[in-house]
C-alpha cells in the first residue's frame, strides 16, 4: 500500500531492549548465557526460571511474547502443568491505538476520500489485539460488516523479534545439547511463519473462503469477503449476527444448545481430518450459535495446515492406539521426535501400561484430553517434542472436546471420529484414487520389465554364487551372462513377457493382472532354483 510504512527496527537496538528486559526479571544469568548483555555467563541458573517470572518477562516483551506464551501453553509434551497454567494467562488483548493513528492506513488503503465508501463507520473498535483492530461499519448497499486493520508498526516489531529470538534460540540450541533436544529453532521459525500469516489480513481473508468453502458443505456459516475493500493492511467480512458461544451459560441443559456444541465439535474433526485445513484457534469467542442451533466461525487468523503426509500418520497412531498396537504407537512419536536416542523398550512398555489402563474404552468412553494429559507426561519423562505443527492440531482438538462436553456431557470425540475415519479410508479406496494406483503400478511393472534382463542376469549370479558380490568387473558379468543364457534360454523372456502383459492389464483388470504378476513370479522363483 504505497504512502505507509512501518518504521523498521534495528536488531541490536532491540537486542538490549531484550537485555535489559531479562535482567529486570531476574533472568541475568539467561541474559549473559545468550550474549545480550556485556557480562556472559557460563551456565544458567535454573532458579531465575520460574512460571510467574517468565509470564511476566514475556509480557514486557510484547506482543510476539504474549503471543509465544499463548503457543507454549499449548504445548504439554515441553511444559508441566503449572507452566502451562502461567502461559495460559496470557491474553492478546491490549489498549486500543487511537483513531487518529489508525486513519491514515485506511487512507493508504482506499483513498483519501474513503469515507465515500460507507454509509456509517464507528471509530470506535469492537476489540483491539496485538495484532489488529476491528470496527463495525455499513456499506453503500446496506450491509454491515467488520473492518479488521492492522496497528500501525506491529509488523516491523514483530518481525524484529521473531527475527532476534530465532538467533537466540540458534545460540542455545548450539549450547545445551539438552535444549538442542526441543528443537527451538523449528519452533521459532514455525511460529515466525503463522505470526507472518497473521499479520497479512488478506492471507486471511483467503484461508475464510477456502477454509468456509468446506464448512458451507456441512452447513457451517463463515463470512463473506468484500475483496474490493481488502488488502494485507486491511480486510472487510461480512458481520455474522448471534449469539458468541463464549456467553452461553456453562452447564445448559438446552437440547438446542447441545446440538450445537456436536455440530461445531464436528465440523472441527472434519476439517482436521477430509479437509487437510482448518481453523487454527477455534475458541469460544470465534464461534457463533447463528438461529436455533447453527454454527459460525470467525477469524481465520490462526489456520492450521495437515500436509498428506502428517495425516497418513495420524490415522497410523489413532489405529495403533486402537489396536493395542504399543510397538507402533511408539514408532510413530519417536519419528515425530527425531528419532532420538531413548530406551524404546522401556517408552514401549509405559505406553503398553498406559494403553492397558483404558483397553476396550480407547475410542469409546475415555476423553481424549486425559489420554493426551498422559502421553505428554511420558513424552517429558523421555525429554521427547513433538513438531511444532501438531501444538495448532492438538490445541484445536482439546479446545472442541472440551466445549462440546461443557454442553453435551456424553459427547465422545472417539466415537465420533470413527464415522470421519471410515469416510477416509472410502476416501483413500475409492475407484478414482484406485485407476490412479493402477497407473502408477502399470508404470512401475513397465520399468520393471525394461530393466528385466539385467535383474535376472544379477539374481543367476547371486544365485549361483550363494553370495551377493560387492563389486563385478565387466569380464566377470559377461561370463555369468552368458552361462545364464546357455543354461536358462526360455524362462527370463517368458517372466518379461508376463510383466509387460500385467502393465498393460492393469487398466482393464486388476484380477488378471495380479494373475500376471504371479505367474512371472513363479516361474523366476523356479529359474532361481
Amino acid at each position: 500500500m504505497p504512502g505507509f510504512r512501518d518504521k523498521p527496527i534495528g536488531d541490536i537496538a532491540r537486542a538490549a531492549e531484550i537485555g535489559q528486559i531479562l535482567v529486570r526479571h531476574g533472568a541475568k544469568s539467561l541474559a549473559g548465557a545468550l550474549g545480550v548483555i556485556p557480562h556472559p555467563a557460563k551456565s544458567i541458573d535454573p532458579g531465575e526460571l520460574r512460571p510467574a517470572a517468565v509470564v511476566a518477562l514475556l509480557r514486557d516483551i510484547g506482543p510476539v511474547g504474549i503471543k509465544l506464551g499463548q503457543l507454549l501453553a499449548t504445548r504439554s509434551d515441553l511444559f508441566s502443568r503449572s507452566w502451562i497454567a502461567a502461559f495460559a494467562t496470557l491474553h492478546d488483548q491490549v489498549s486500543p491505538v487511537p483513531f487518529e493513528e489508525i486513519e491514515p492506513i485506511l487512507a493508504a488503503s482506499w483513498g483519501a476520500d474513503w469515507r465515500g465508501e460507507f454509509t456509517q463507520f464507528d471509530e470506535q473498535p469492537l476489540a483491539s489485539a496485538s495484532v489488529a483492530q476491528t470496527y463495525s461499519a455499513s456499506l453503500l448497499d446496506g450491509a454491515d460488516v467488520i473492518i479488521k486493520v492492522r496497528r500501525p508498526g506491529t509488523a516491523a516489531r514483530m518481525e524484529a523479534d521473531v527475527r532476534l529470538l530465532s538467533r537466540l534460540a540458534a545460540v542455545a540450541e548450539d549450547r545445551s545439547p539438552e535444549i538442542a533436544r526441543y528443537r527451538p529453532v523449528e519452533f521459532l521459525r514455525t511460529f515466525g511463519r503463522n505470526l507472518a500469516w497473521e499479520m497479512d489480513l488478506a492471507a486471511e481473508a483467503r484461508a475464510c473462503e477456502r477454509i468456509g468453502g468446506y464448512l458451507d458443505t456441512l452447513g457451517i456459516k463463515t463470512p463473506t469477503i468484500h475483496w474490493e475493500l481488502t488488502g494485507i493492511r486491511v480486510n472487510v467480512q461480512e458481520r455474522l449476527y448471534g449469539t458468541p458461544a463464549s456467553a452461553l451459560e456453562a452447564g445448559s441443559t438446552d437440547p438446542r444448545v447441545a446440538a450445537f456444541a456436536r455440530q461445531y465439535a464436528n465440523a472441527v474433526l472434519r476439517m482436521i481430518i477430509l479437509n487437510g485445513e482448518f481453523h487454527g484457534d477455534p475458541h469460544p469467542g470465534n464461534v457463533f450459535l447463528i438461529g436455533e442451533q447453527d454454527v459460525g466461525f470467525i477469524d481465520f487468523g490462526s489456520v492450521g495446515t495437515l500436509t498428506k503426509a502428517r495425516r497418513e500418520e495420524l490415522v497410523r497412531l489413532v489405529m495403533a492406539i486402537a489396536d493395542e498396537d504399543t510397538a507402533d504407537v511408539a514408532n510413530v512419536l519417536l519419528e515425530w521426535a527425531g528419532n532420538p536416542k531413548v530406551d524404546r523398550d522401556g517408552l514401549t512398555q509405559n505406553l503398553d501400561q498406559l494403553i492397558g489402563e483404558f483397553r476396550g474404552t480407547v475410542l469409546s468412553g475415555i476423553e481424549f484430553s486425559h489420554i493426551f494429559s498422559r502421553v505428554f507426561d511420558l513424552l517429558r519423562d523421555y525429554q521427547l517434542a513433538l513438531p511444532p505443527d501438531l501444538a495448532i492440531l492438538l490445541r484445536t482438538l482439546l479446545t472442541a472436546e472440551g466445549f462440546a462436553r461443557s454442553f453435551a456431557p456424553d459427547y465422545n470425540i472417539g466415537e465420533e471420529t470413527r464415522p470421519i475415519m471410515l469416510e477416509l479410508f472410502a476416501e483413500r479406496f475409492s475407484l478414482g484414487r484406485n485407476r490412479a494406483n493402477l497407473k502408477k503400478v502399470r508404470r512401475q511393472l513397465l520399468a520393471l520389465a525394461a530393466i528385466m534382463p539385467d535383474l535376472l542376469d544379477n539374481a543367476a549370479a547371486i544365485a549361483k554364487s550363494g553370495h551377493v558380490p560387492v563389486q563385478i568387473d565387466p569380464a566377470s558379468f559377461e561370463k555369468l551372462a552368458a552361462i545364464r543364457r546357455a543354461s536358462q534360454p526360455v524362462k527370463g523372456p517368458v517372466a518379461a513377457a508376463l510383466i509387460v502383459s500385467a502393465a498393460l492389464l492393469a487398466n482393464q483388470s486388476w484380477v488378471l493382472a495380479s494373475v500376471a504378476v504371479a505367474l512371472a513370479g513363479l516361474v523366476l522363483l523356479r529359474k532361481w532354483r
